[in-house]
């Protein structure tokens, strides 16, 4: 079986033979390609992978996120990160309100040890983070992962910027979509921003890993 995509995407046959063939691969690859069962998440093996050696490498302290959804995507493979680093905290806000309780709700009871590294809000992110930003005063890590909605991923990314500074890490989502249509542009300036690593079909359907210069 080739670790492509990842396990929630596979059908009955395929969960049956995943099943058996899971004890066979190694923690670390059986990790993103599953995540943690029970829970529930989206983006793919290399994606994954790469997210959570980012935060593994560049140890950030103050990492933020747009749409925690049930908890078992990006929301878990910083979060697991952020542990095994010793510190930092993943503030991930969620505007529906049965996903954000479905997210606390997996944490506290599957993966507790997770908790003190992850702050759950609930709401609309431009209410809610602005205090949060002002208080920490900095952004090391920020996500972008939204709706398919080319300026609502430019709106994200201007609340963010003014705290983001020389060496902060940006991860966008859906990078060769609508979605990132917008501010492409401007993380391929080549004076302000360094593109290190974007990863593109078929190994992901296109994920962007920027350091601000």
């Amino acid at each position: 079986m080739i670790l492509r995509k990842s396990a929630g995407g596979l059908g009955r046959t395929g969960k049956r033979i995943w099943a058996v063939t899971r004890h066979f691969v190694l923690p670390l690859p059986r990790f993103y390609y599953e995540g943690r069962p029970p829970l529930e998440g989206q983006m793919w093996y290399r994606e994954r992978k790469l997210l959570f050696r980012t935060v593994r490498r560049f140890k950030p302290l103050h990492c933020f996120e747009v749409g925690t959804w049930k908890g078992g995507g990006s929301t878990l493979f910083v979060a697991q990160a952020l542990a095994e680093n010793g510190s930092g905290i993943l503030h991930t806000i969620e505007s529906n309100l049965e996903f954000h309780d479905q997210a606390k709700e997996n944490f506290r009871k599957h993966l507790p040890g997770l908790l003190p590294f992850v702050d759950f809000r609930f709401g609309d992110y431009r209410q809610v983070f602005p205090e949060i930003l002002n208080s920490v005063g900095r952004v090391d890590f920020l996500i972008l992962d939204g709706p398919e909605d080319a300026q609502s991923t430019l709106d994200q990314f201007r609340l963010f910027l003014p705290f983001m500074k020389p060496g902060s890490l940006l991860m966008v989502h859906d990078w060769l979509t609508e979605k990132a249509r917008l501010i492409r542009p401007i993380i391929e300036d080549r004076l302000k921003w360094r593109l290190k690593e974007v990863l593109l079909p078929s190994a992901s359907i296109g994920f962007a890993l920027a350091e601000k210069i």
